[in-house]
């Protein structure tokens, strides 16, 4: 697939405040001032053949390739009416107010990924038709799940963000996107499945999401996992140290059968022998060992031993 080019962002800027028009904004356009979020998106797509290849082989549980291109700019409309084989349309949301994530999943993959899951080989030709059946219901969610992740993975190269799944449609006439720029990025992945390769997932990309989302784009990602905040630190340790926790000790376990513990009464004398071992229980756990003694005319525990 080819790059996007400038042509079709070529309108002049419109001026908001006369209007009432939204202003259009410069993306794709070579040296324009969002020339820098396009140039962060390709590093996105870059990762994501890798990250998608990883996810799905440990779902369907056999060896596939993935092929990917950086996308082609269309209107979102345009790329729906190009939709004529049979497909599922996987919906995903990145952060509160952005417009959706769309993703194809061509019926063709789809099969092929139930034949390989159940142990099968994908010939590259049968498909399910019609009404989805169960088999093919449940790999849209171990698929869809496994893109959520790929997608997440992507975008950690440079924003920290969370992928939300929404749900999936079967019926391309369902599709809808409100976007004040009509125009989407779609990059298409060519997966081979048991050496049959096929067209099988587009990544739709709405450049009004990718505007929302530009301003997260500018904070710098801390890449030190392991460093840890002293303050947060201090907090924890307070906040663990004020926790209350029930600490109990036990003398002895005596057994008795039934005839002995209906003939119990007031006054009767239970045996406990004596012992240097006696366990400290600090709720379901035992927690050290002692002995039972006294100290300022009351009974004592005295740790001889912590577990």
């Amino acid at each position: 697939m080819s790059n996007p080019t400038s042509d079709p962002m070529s309108a002049s800027t419109v001026d908001a405040s006369a209007s009432g028009a939204p202003v259009e904004h410069s993306l794709l356009k070579k040296g324009g001032p969002d020339d820098m979020l396009m140039s962060v998106y390709r590093k996105v797509e870059k990762r994501f053949a890798g990250q998608l290849k990883s996810h799905l082989t440990n779902i369907i549980g056999c060896e596939l390739a993935v092929e990917t291109a950086s996308s082609d700019l269309s209107p979102f409309s345009t790329w729906c009416e190009a939709q004529e084989a049979d497909a599922v349309y996987l919906e995903y949301h990145t952060g509160g107010s952005a417009p959706a994530i769309w993703v194809r999943v061509s019926r063709l993959f789809l099969t092929g990924c139930v034949d390989c899951f159940f142990g099968g080989q994908f010939d590259g030709e049968s498909c399910a038709q019609g009404k989805l059946n169960r088999s093919e219901i449940g790999m849209i969610d171990r698929v869809a799940n496994a893109i959520g992740k790929s997608l997440a993975d992507s975008w950690s190269v440079v924003n920290e963000t969370a992928v939300r799944y929404a749900g999936y449609i079967h019926d391309k006439d369902d599709l809808e996107m409100e976007l004040d720029d009509p125009n989407v990025l779609v990059s298409k992945a060519r997966i081979a499945l048991s050496g049959h390769a096929i067209e099988a997932i587009d990544f739709v990309q709405s450049i009004d999401g990718l505007v929302a989302i530009e301003p997260q784009l500018q904070r710098p990602v801390s890449r030190e996992t392991n460093a840890v905040d002293p303050a947060w630190q201090r907090s924890m340790k307070d906040s663990f140290e004020q926790v209350y926790m029930p600490v109990r000790s036990v003398l002895a376990r005596p057994t008795m059968d039934l005839s002995q513990l209906s003939r119990l009464a007031v006054g009767d004398i239970l045996p406990v022998s004596p012992t240097d071992n006696v366990p400290l229980i600090v709720g379901d756990r035992v927690f050290a060992h002692g002995s039972i003694g006294e100290q300022n005319g009351g009974v004592a525990f005295k740790i001889k031993q912590f577990l």
